[in-house]
């Protein structure tokens, strides 16, 4: 029997995840200002600073949706071992499959909400491991998701 991926989409999740993740919650939230989400002008890379090495900006099309890496952590590239910027996700996902990724962010895209999943994977080439990570919907215009926030709790072990 097949076990079930953790990922939700309801915002329960804020009551037990790491402190790290309500902390950057909390900041993409404070940003919308009574909207469903901000937009990209919204969030500030000085405000940002302790999330920065963890944080990945992925740029959203539509029709047909995809999914292209903008910026990329140091985290994120260490865990990798390679530099995904500029390149599509499906080519350099990382987690447990490739579908299960490209899941996320077509969630976040489509349904415009906070998508918090629990499925970490080791690293191959680092010291590190991903934990919890939260993806959240970012627009210009207030109704296309056209960006994705994603934001990864890494452990060393």
């Amino acid at each position: 029997m097949m076990q079930e991926y953790k990922r939700s989409t309801a915002l329960d999740f804020l009551d037990d995840c790491p402190k790290n993740i309500l902390s950057f919650y909390k900041y993409w939230d404070s940003k919308r200002r009574g909207r469903t989400m901000p937009s990209r002008a919204d969030l500030d890379p000085i405000e940002m600073k302790p999330f920065l090495s963890s944080l990945i900006l992925v740029d959203v099309t539509h029709e047909p949706l995809n999914f292209t890496y903008r910026l990329v952590g140091t985290k994120e590239v260490s865990a990798r071992g390679c530099d995904p910027t500029g390149h599509q996700v499906y080519e350099h996902a990382f987690g447990t499959t490739t579908e299960e990724v490209m899941t996320n962010y077509k969630i976040v895209s489509e349904k415009k909400c906070p998508v918090f999943d629990q499925e970490g994977v080791s690293s191959e080439v680092s010291s590190l491991r991903q934990g919890d990570a939260l993806l959240l919907p970012l627009s210009d215009d207030g109704q296309t998701v056209n960006m994705v926030v994603a934001f990864t709790d890494y452990i060393n072990f």
